[in-house]
C-alpha cells in the first residue's frame, strides 16, 4: 500500500528527474532542498512538453489519465503541450494471472463453474484493468475485463496529491485561475473514479445498445451481468480489426466509405438525438468486425447535454456548414460559454477570418476537422472558457471526422452527414418532446392570463376600501374601462387559443399512429388556433382603437 508521503516522494523524483525540480520548490517552498540536486536525466535534447509527457508517463495510470483529460482542453493550453499530451498511452505490461484470479473468482464465482475456459494470458493491458479471453459453460465466447490489484488506492492518493497542487498553484499564482485548476481536477477525480466501477461501463453500455443499433450494422457487445460487477465485467466477445487499422479492413472485405457514414451517423444521433454519447472513439474503441458492422467498446468514458442544449449544437453545426458567424456565437452563448462584450467584435473577426479559410476549400478539399481543431485554438487566444460537455463534442466530432477521412478519401460531412442533420432538425421539431414543450409553455400562457383578473379584482377592492387613493377624470374612467373590455377580449381569446393548443397536444400525444382521428383533430386543433391567432394579431395592427 502506498502512503501519501511515500508517493509524494516519488512524484517529486520524477519531477526532477525531467527538470522540473525549480517549478516544483516553487510551489512547494517548504520542501527539503536536499533532493533538488540528485543526478537529473539527461533531458536537455527534450522539449518542455515532451518531458511533461514522459514524466506524466512515468507517475503512472493516475497522471497519464489526467493528461489524456487535458488534451481536450485546447481552448485553455498551447497547442504544442496538446499535441504531446495526445501521445499519451496507457499501454502496461500485463500482470500474471495469480495477481487477478482472486477478483474473477469473488464476481464470477469458481473459474471452473463459471468458464468453460479462461486463457490466463491477457489480450489487452491498460493501466487500470486486463482483459482475458474465455467462453462461457453455454459456449458462448466472452472478454473478461478484470481491475488491477490496489489501483484504486494508488488513484485516491494521487487525486489527494493532485488536488493539493491544484490549490498550492492557485495561491501562488493567482494569474492561474483563469485556466480554474482546482476545476479540472474535481471534474478529473468524477470521471476517473466513474472509471473505476465497472458497473458504470456496463450500464452506459445497456444505455447506448438501443441507441447505435437505430443505425444500421453499428452495435455493442452484449454484457453478462452474472460474472459482472464492480471490479471485473463480462462481455461478448467479437472478433474483428481496430478501425483505424485500414489495410486489415480491405482485407475483410468491408467497404471503407460505409463504415466511415456509419460512424459519423451513430455519432450525431447519439449527440443530437439522445445527448448521450461515447466520448472516446480512438482506433482502439472500435472495431470493425467480419460482417463488416462498426462495434463500439469500453464505455468508461461517456458523455451527456442537456435536452436544451442538444438545439445549440444543432445550431452550431450547421452554422459551421453555412459560414454563418452569428448562428455560431449565439450556439456559444446557449452552451454556456461566456465571451465578454469587449471581446466579442474581435473573436467574430478572427472567427469569420477562419470560416473564410475552409469555405473557400471545394467540397473534396473541405476539412471540418481541421476548422474543429480550429476552434479551440481561437477560443484559447480569446481566453474564452467552454463547458467540459462541449470540448468532448467538438473533440469527438473532430476525432471522428479524422478518422473518417482516412478510412475514406471522398468522405464528405457537409454532402454526406449535413442532410442528416437538417433531416434530424426537422424530425425534432416535430417530435413528441417539442409538442410536449409547446403544450407546457402553452399551460404556462393561459396561467398567466387566467392571474390578470385575480390581480385586477384585488387592485379594485383595495381602490373600494381606500387603501388606494387614485385620482382619476372622467374622460380618464371611460379609457380605462373601454381598455378593461378589450383587455378582456384579448385574455378570452388567448384562453381559447391555450386551450385548444392543450387539448390538440394531448390528442397527438394520445394517437398511436399518423392516420388515427385524434391525430387528425389535433392537426385542426392546431390549424383553427393558427386562424385565431393570426386574426387577432391582424385586429391589433390594422383595427384603429382595437390596441
Amino acid at each position: 500500500m502506498v502512503t501519501k508521503l511515500r508517493r509524494y516522494s516519488q512524484i517529486a523524483d520524477v519531477l526532477i528527474k525531467y527538470g522540473y525540480g525549480m517549478a516544483l520548490k516553487q510551489v512547494f517552498p517548504e520542501s527539503s532542498l536536499r533532493r533538488f540536486f540528485r543526478k537529473k536525466a539527461p533531458v536537455s535534447n527534450l522539449s518542455d512538453y515532451e518531458r511533461i509527457r514522459l514524466a506524466l508517463e512515468e507517475l503512472g495510470p493516475t497522471f497519464i489519465k489526467f493528461g489524456q483529460i487535458v488534451s481536450t482542453r485546447r481552448e485553455m493550453f498551447p497547442s504544442g503541450l496538446i499535441a504531446e499530451l495526445l501521445k499519451l498511452t496507457d499501454d502496461v505490461p500485463s500482470l500474471p494471472f495469480e495477481e487477478v484470479r482472486s477478483t474473477i473468482v469473488e464476481f464470477c464465482g469458481p473459474i471452473d463453474e463459471a468458464f468453460e475456459y479462461l486463457e490466463e494470458t491477457p489480450i489487452a493491458a491498460a493501466s487500470l484493468s486486463q482483459v482475458h479471453r474465455g467462453m462461457l459453460k453455454d459456449g458462448t465466447l466472452v472478454a473478461v475485463k478484470v481491475q488491477r490489484p490496489d489501483i484504486e488506492a494508488l488513484i485516491e492518493v494521487d487525486l489527494l496529491i493532485l488536488q493539493s497542487f491544484a490549490e498550492r498553484i492557485e495561491v501562488r499564482y493567482p494569474e492561474m485561475i483563469i485556466y480554474n485548476p482546482t476545476g479540472i481536477v474535481r471534474e478529473f477525480a468524477i470521471q476517473i473514479r466513474r472509471e473505476l466501477d465497472f458497473s458504470n461501463d456496463g450500464r452506459n453500455a445497456d444505455r447506448l445498445r438501443p441507441i447505435v443499433s437505430e443505425v444500421p450494422h453499428v452495435r455493442v457487445p452484449d454484457i453478462y451481468w452474472k460474472y459482472s460487477g464492480k471490479k471485473v465485467l463480462v462481455m461478448e466477445y467479437i472478433i474483428g480489426v481496430r478501425v483505424d487499422d485500414f489495410g486489415s479492413i480491405r482485407l475483410i472485405g468491408a467497404n471503407l466509405h460505409d463504415v466511415a457514414n456509419r460512424g459519423m451517423k451513430c455519432y450525431i444521433k447519439q449527440i443530437l438525438k439522445y445527448g448521450f454519447f461515447h466520448a472516446d472513439p480512438h482506433g482502439g474503441n472500435l472495431l470493425v468486425d467480419m460482417d463488416g458492422d462498426l462495434v463500439f467498446l469500453d464505455f468508461g468514458s461517456v458523455a451527456m447535454i442537456r435536452p436544451e442544449r442538444k438545439e445549440a449544437i444543432v445550431t452550431l453545426l450547421l452554422g459551421i456548414l453555412e459560414d454563418d458567424v452569428d448562428e455560431i456565437v449565439d450556439s456559444f452563448l446557449q452552451l454556456g460559454v461566456k465571451i465578454e462584450d469587449k471581446s466579442m467584435d474581435a473573436f467574430k473577426d478572427d472567427l469569420y477570418a477562419i470560416l473564410t479559410e475552409y469555405s473557400g476549400q471545394s467540397i473534396e478539399d473541405f476539412d471540418l476537422s481541421g476548422l474543429m481543431n480550429q476552434i479551440p485554438v481561437l477560443l484559447n487566444r480569446h481566453h474564452i472558457q467552454v463547458p467540459m460537455n462541449l470540448m468532448q463534442v467538438i473533440k469527438v466530432i473532430a476525432m471522428v471526422l479524422d478518422t473518417g477521412k482516412h478510412l475514406d478519401p471522398e468522405f464528405h460531412f457537409s454532402t454526406e452527414v449535413g442532410p442528416y442533420i437538417k433531416e434530424m432538425e426537422i424530425e425534432r421539431i416535430f417530435s413528441r418532446d417539442t409538442i410536449r414543450y409547446v403544450a407546457k409553455e402553452a399551460m404556462d400562457i393561459v396561467d398567466d392570463v387566467l392571474s390578470v383578473p385575480k390581480s385586477l379584482n384585488r387592485a379594485l377592492t383595495k381602490a373600494t376600501d381606500g387603501s388606494i387613493n387614485i385620482d382619476v377624470a372622467a374622460n380618464d374612467v371611460m379609457c380605462l374601462s373601454r381598455s378593461i373590455d378589450r383587455a378582456s377580449n384579448k385574455m378570452l381569446v388567448g384562453i381559447v387559443v391555450g386551450a385548444i393548443l392543450i387539448g390538440s397536444s394531448m390528442m397527438f400525444l394520445l394517437s398511436p399512429e399518423g392516420t388515427s382521428v385524434p391525430y387528425n383533430l389535433a392537426l385542426f386543433g392546431y390549424l383553427s388556433a393558427f386562424v385565431i391567432g393570426v386574426y387577432s394579431v391582424y385586429r391589433v395592427w390594422k383595427i384603429p382603437g382595437y390596441e
